[in-house]
């Protein structure tokens, strides 16, 4: 889509927006608006934006945005210098060589040319979307069936706290912190319900859903309600393979999978992720998206060698776990009860206010999230290197002493 069909549609959607939540209802009307409530919605964001708010040399460890402390692999950087070359050419090749990657490794078909002959079908036939991170994606998901009616969420995840700019309906999380399947499938109305949102694994709890469990949840809600999984943090899982939904979007079922590069792969900062879902899907969707427009070209060619490099993805993914074992055996040692973690982060109830422990920890050069939920402060911390760990354990000891 270019830019003067989106903003063209941007000023259509008002129709019908005003029984939506404020911001949504401007966010219909008004692209800068609609840009304020994607950066709104995004936690990890303004969580980095007070990081970068701290002169660099008073942050010891920063760990409050669940990035990847490791960086881009050297492959990954090869890449992006070798595709300034190019950039001065729109990125319309390396968009088609991206969506071939992900058919592959996702094991989603490519779209086929309509004139035949083989080749690219076009943004309209595929089960595969690009965005500028997957919180654009997601966004424009939720602008889509918020508009349509109320979304069941569970309580809380990565977007429970948007209730003021998206209808929702909140199932209250098990006591061992999952969601409650059975009681969302039970609640779920078509009447009422547009979508139901999972993260899996879930942000910020960590945990993961047995694969099967979630499946046949799915099998039993998405001919009533579309379900959106968000796999942010899928990478992390034991069995990412297993524990991911893609095969339910191969099954034809109303189900939207969403990834992102930010974690695992270091893209925080580059900006990409993708949806799968059936196309029709995907197209609902897309007027709320540039259509994979804004990713450039560095980014892109980034990906596939990103995809390419599975060396530097087992070394993160060991580094990783060694880092969350060094910080969850501290904190249980220190009589904490931690969340078990199948993400690249954790979360553990405190003794003290969240904002008065995150307040001490910035005193020290620690950047850490603070959530409240189930009459609980709660700590979650990213993980970083042993080094970022250490300083977080140092500084913890300290201010909670």
């Amino acid at each position: 889509m270019n830019r003067r069909n989106w903003l063209k549609n941007s000023a259509a959607l008002t129709v019908g927006a005003t029984a939506l939540p404020t911001l949504l209802q401007k966010a219909y009307a008004d692209p800068a608006a609609r840009q304020e409530l994607y950066m709104d919605l995004s936690h990890e964001f303004r969580a980095a934006m007070l990081a970068d708010a701290m002169p660099p040399a008073a942050v010891k460890a920063r760990l409050s945005a669940n990035e990847n402390p490791w960086g881009l692999s050297v492959k990954t950087k090869e890449a992006v210098n070798n595709s300034l070359t190019e950039a001065n050419r729109y990125a319309g090749r390396a968009s088609m060589d991206l969506y071939k990657v992900i058919s592959e490794k996702d094991g989603i078909p490519m779209p086929q040319n309509p004139s035949g002959g083989g080749g690219w079908g076009g943004p309209s036939k595929s089960y595969i979307k690009l965005g500028c991170g997957s919180t654009e994606l997601l966004n424009a998901s939720l602008m889509h069936f918020g508009s349509k009616g109320t979304i069941m969420v569970g309580d809380p995840c990565y977007i429970s706290g948007n209730d003021e700019k998206f209808p929702m309906d909140k199932v209250k999380l098990t006591p061992d912190y999952q969601y409650d399947l059975d009681a969302m499938a039970k609640k779920v109305d078509p009447a009422k319900h547009s979508l139901v949102y999972i993260c899996n694994p879930n942000n910020p709890t960590g945990n993961l859903l047995p694969a099967d469990k979630l499946r046949k949840f799915i099998d039993e809600v998405s001919p009533k309600v579309p379900v959106l999984v968000d796999e942010a943090y899928i990478d992390y899982a034991n069995d990412p393979k297993t524990d991911c939904m893609v095969d339910k979007v191969k099954e034809g079922k109303n189900v939207i999978v969403l990834r992102t590069m930010s974690k695992l792969y270091a893209f925080a900062g580059m900006r990409l992720g993708y949806a799968i879902g059936k196309p029709e899907l995907l197209q609902d969707i897309s007027k709320y998206t540039m259509n994979g427009f804004g990713v450039s070209l560095p980014t892109l060619m980034a990906a596939q060698a990103a995809f390419a490099d599975t060396e530097n993805s087992k070394m993160v993914l060991a580094k990783t776990t060694e880092s969350r074992k060094y910080t969850a055996d501290f904190l249980k040692k220190a009589g904490y009860k931690v969340i078990p973690s199948y993400a690249n982060f954790m979360l553990f109830p405190v003794n003290m206010k969240g904002t008065e422990l995150t307040g001490k920890l910035m005193q020290e050069g620690v950047m850490v999230r603070n959530w409240f939920f189930d009459g609980q402060h709660w700590c979650r911390v990213s993980i970083g290197t042993m080094d970022e760990m250490k300083a977080f354990t140092d500084a913890f000891t300290k201010v909670v002493s």
